[in-house]
């Protein structure tokens, strides 16, 4: 068995606190939002946390409900939206270049003797964007092609909390933690005469070697296991892995499941009683992926900023700690505070250069012509959509009574309306014959149709019906939203064009709703996400922060009729800044509540319109909310500068200055700027900075996926396919594009299901089996063709074993049955096709549901090599062939892609199929997008 390696980027080691330098092939980071849904899927459209930001109290971006400007946003599963268990996560590939974490909550009390606890514990994660080099450059980038950012975790839970609860899912990056307790995340391999995995655990590993990227780390192979629940006291750390100093609890035993270990006395790993077995060096207890551990002792030192002496990588999605508490005054109690509400704050930002960027970043965002290159679709202010389906105009049988209605192979597999060619019946030769050529009807429609039934000769969207109301803002819609779109607001038409039925807001502010088109759609267009289209930079520092919390007083009727006079001047020069003007453009466009009628205006505000209460509705309101995060926030920010900003708000106090004087006391100790300032290189020495709304970011980014580019992809296999095997020919045309509709076929399932997240290993296995299962020699072309999909040959009594009435014995009998082969003929009807061989009605039907088409009664679909893609990629990883699935042999630490056959068929060609992995999974790696 061979094992594979994995790369794990760590920090580079010097200088220590050093961003990485430009590179002449960047990687594009992989984003994720900070939470998953509830189901722990993850969120495919950035409206799902705009709907929770409005079911928050506080926190709203870019204006605070207290009337300030605000850098974040705050979130909590009080909505019941996400799914919380492990935490805060990471947003994006990045370093870990600061942290704390608390011993224990402070405590506050206010001067009315009242009790609140707060979290002062946070991390700070550095991610470098670098633009996709410009069309036919070489070379190493220029430096300013690149930019740092920095995203914010703000309010994290203390250590007392992880004591309080062992179940609490710890960071594994955590600084000088050498005490760990191993998780059951991996599974002893097969053993090889049953296939049976083996205890829950983690693989031990010889030493890591050094990856092709600086300071990563990549796997060696497994020399051993420690079943969960054993303890061991690391004596060193490389990246993510940890190297074993001894074994305080358990015991080390195989890699495989019943296999043998150790020496004939001896329980340790640099012995063994096989030849082949790997070992390591003596009284080498081997390494651990630190991702698979958790840390049972308390990270050194707690209360303080810690810098680390090398920054920390994390991917995308790693659990950065649990969200810890903040209680406002209004949550204070007269008694000690207990835990009652968890809070987090999230914020991004960049130095004052990153507006020369974003510059640079569109400039070059216009050289992209590529399709692939222009993944958000921006409906521009002013586009008129389709709202109205052109009317039927025939019947679906027009002069003969229907026998049936067959659902044409060029028919979408999904959307309101299908392709069908309708037949009738011949009364003097009982033949089937076309009436017509081929219709659209309703897809519903499709089980009960009738000869009467409406139809229609083209297909019913047609971008001559664009129409009023005009979309009133500019929308941007990634491909992955567009995707995520439920089946009736989905279509193709006979071009193979996609259509999608978005809503927006028209000029008054009301919900219309309309269809889109990809191509050719009047005010749309494809862009890139450097592009960052509907981003605006607006800069709030000429806002004085007791202007704010005057105009604030009065906007709430705080302010008494003297003080309404006084604070006119205020509220003027607030109302008149940009960011106000800005969100009192887009909050106007909030649609008046149905109390107001369908005439009639809110009553009109002295202070302006832009309250805390029309911020939170915006959020619920989508175009509204994609406006408003789409606000680049150039202002100081409230975890650094100096005190004299707050302080000049205490003379407006009045009766609550007491209490304002304590939590001035909590303000300042919330402050870390300056602890970071000057000891994280590139980190911005001055606090006025510009803040991006992460969810926005994300969204923007999210569709850049990292996965294929597949043309690179094709050129660099077409250049190896011979090495493939012995006695291999030339790559030809005809697999060259099966090859190409296989891989786009793939893609094209992660982007529906998988919010375009690729999974690179899994689908170099995909590929090494359909290599092996598509070969098949033409004798009337003299020449072997691959990836297309096939059907499993021989005769039809070949198929009688998978027959329910024909099979030989009663168990062969039996599990044809217990497969859903239930008729005489379903062995045969139901034999191998595609590209793994898809067999048993079961599995037909399965794969049917999940991709919409009926495939347990149109077998040959499965032929289609769309189809036959997305039943690999849903089969392989949901385990529906035998039971067993991709990520049983398939992780971050692992690719086991021997033992990985076992998904298809036992370990037959399972050693040749691994090495195509292999070969695969390189060129994959090289062909990233």
């Amino acid at each position: 068995m061979t094992a594979q390696t994995h790369p794990h980027p760590a920090p580079p080691p010097t200088p220590a606190s050093a961003p990485p330098a430009p590179t002449s092939a960047t990687t594009p980071l992989t984003w994720r939002y900070p939470f998953p849904d509830k189901d722990y899927k993850e969120v495919t459209s950035p409206q799902t946390f705009y709907q929770a930001l409005a079911g928050m109290d506080d926190g709203f971006f870019p204006l605070g409900v207290n009337g300030f400007p605000h850098g974040g946003i705050h979130l909590n599963n009080s909505v019941g939206m996400f799914g919380t268990k492990d935490g805060v996560r990471c947003i994006a590939d990045g370093y870990i270049v600061a942290y704390k974490i608390d011993d224990a909550y402070p405590h506050l009390q206010f001067k009315d003797g009242k009790w609140a606890m707060y979290s002062t514990g946070f991390v700070l994660v550095r991610h470098r964007l670098t633009l996709p080099p410009a069309p036919n450059s070489t070379g190493v980038q220029p430096a300013d092609e690149s930019h740092d950012i920095y995203s914010l975790y703000m309010h994290t839970a203390d250590w007392a909390t992880y004591l309080a609860d062992e179940k609490l899912k710890r960071p594994w990056w955590w600084l000088n933690v050498d005490a760990f307790r191993v998780q059951g995340r991996d599974r002893q391999m097969a053993a090889p005469k049953d296939g049976t995995t083996g205890a829950a655990g983690a693989f031990v590993w010889t030493e890591p070697k050094a990856g092709k990227k600086p300071g990563s780390f990549t796997a060696g192979e497994r020399v051993g296991f420690l079943p969960e629940g054993s303890e061991i006291i690391a004596s060193e750390t490389r990246g993510q892995w940890v190297h074993i100093k001894r074994i305080t609890a358990g015991h080390m035993t195989s890699p495989v499941n019943g296999g043998y270990f150790g020496g004939e006395d001896e329980n340790v790993p640099w012995k063994t009683e096989t030849n082949n077995a790997k070992v390591t060096p003596e009284n080498d207890w081997g390494w651990l992926y630190k991702p698979n551990l958790k840390g049972i002792k308390e990270p050194d030192p707690v209360g303080q900023v810690v810098i680390p002496p090398a920054p920390v990588f994390v991917k995308a999605g790693t659990p950065l700690g649990q969200i810890g508490e903040y209680h406002d005054y209004e949550r204070a109690t007269p008694l000690p505070p207990v835990p009652k509400r968890q809070l987090l704050h999230l914020e991004v930002f960049a130095d004052d250069s990153f507006s020369a960027f974003l510059d640079k970043s569109r400039a070059r965002a216009a050289q992209f012509l590529r399709p692939d290159q222009l993944p958000l679709l921006v409906i521009n202010a002013g586009a008129k959509l389709v709202k109205d389906v052109l009317p039927a105009d025939r019947k679906l049988c027009e002069w003969r009574p229907l026998y049936r209605a067959d659902v044409t192979p060029d028919s979408p597999a999904s959307g309101p309306w299908i392709k069908v060619q309708p037949r009738y019946q011949d009364p003097t030769t009982t033949l089937l014959m076309p009436e017509g050529a081929p219709v659209w009807i309703e897809r519903e429609k499709l089980a009960t149709a009738t000869a009467t039934t409406p139809a229609w000769t083209q297909f019913p969207l047609s971008l001559q019906k664009v129409a009023d109301p005009a979309n009133a803002f500019t929308l941007v819609y990634s491909r992955s939203q567009l995707d995520g779109l439920s089946a009736r607001e989905k279509a193709v038409d006979d071009a193979k064009t996609q259509w999608w039925r978005v809503k927006f807001g028209d000029a008054d502010g009301h919900p219309a709703s309309g269809w889109v088109c990809e191509k050719k759609h009047p005010d749309t267009q494809w862009q890139s996400p450097w592009a960052w289209p509907g981003f605006e930079k607006v800069d709030a520092t000429g806002i004085d922060l007791a202007d704010a919390f005057r105009r604030n007083l009065v906007l709430t009727g705080s302010a008494d009729w003297k003080e309404q006079t006084e604070f006119e001047p205020s509220v003027t020069a607030v109302n008149g800044s940009p960011l106000l003007l800005k969100l009192e453009r887009t909050i106007a466009k909030l649609a008046p509540p149905p109390s107001y009628g369908a005439s009639s205006k809110p009553k009109e505000n002295p202070a302006g319109k832009v309250t805390g209460k029309a911020m939170q509705a915006a959020m619920r309101t989508p175009w509204l909310a994609q406006a408003l995060s789409r606000v680049i926030l150039r202002y100081e920010s409230e975890w650094g500068g100096d005190m004299s900003r707050w302080n000049a708000i205490t003379p407006l106090m009045r009766n609550a200055k007491d209490n304002w004087l304590v939590e001035l006391q909590r303000i300042h100790e919330l402050q870390w700027w300056n602890d970071v300032k000057g000891k994280v290189a590139g980190f911005p020495v001055s606090a006025t900075v510009h803040h991006i709304h992460p969810i926005a970011l994300v969204a923007n980014f999210m569709c850049n996926c990292g996965c294929i580019d597949i043309d690179k992809f094709l050129q660099a296999y077409e250049a190896e396919h011979v090495a493939f095997e012995a006695g291999t020919q030339p790559l030809d045309d005809a697999s060259k594009n099966n090859l190409r509709i296989f891989i786009q076929g793939i893609l094209d399932y992660y982007k529906k299901y998988k919010n375009g997240e690729c999974n690179i290993a899994y689908i170099a296995y995909m590929l090494g089996t359909a290599r092996l299962e598509t070969k098949k020699y033409h004798a009337n072309l003299h020449k072997t063709i691959y990836f297309e999909p096939t059907t499993e040959g021989g005769p039809i009594p070949y198929f009688n074993k998978y027959d329910p009435v024909l099979a030989d014995t009663a168990a062969h009998r039996q599990r044809a049955l217990d497969n859903g082969n239930a008729h005489q003929g379903d062995g045969y009807k139901y034999r191998g096709r595609g590209y793994v061989q898809v067999t048993w009605r079961n599995n037909y039907r399965a794969i049917g549901q999940v991709i919409g088409i009926d495939l347990a009664n149109n077998p040959d679909r499965m032929l289609e090599p769309e189809i036959a893609a997305w039943a690999t990629v849903y089969g392989m990883e949901n385990g529906i062939f035998t039971g067993r699935r991709l990520s049983n042999y398939i992780s971050e630490a692992t690719q086991d892609y021997v033992n990985a056959r076992r998904i298809i068929n036992g370990l037959d060609q399972a050693d040749k199929i691994a090495g195509f992995a292999i070969k695969f999974k390189i060129i994959l790696e090289g062909t990233r997008c």
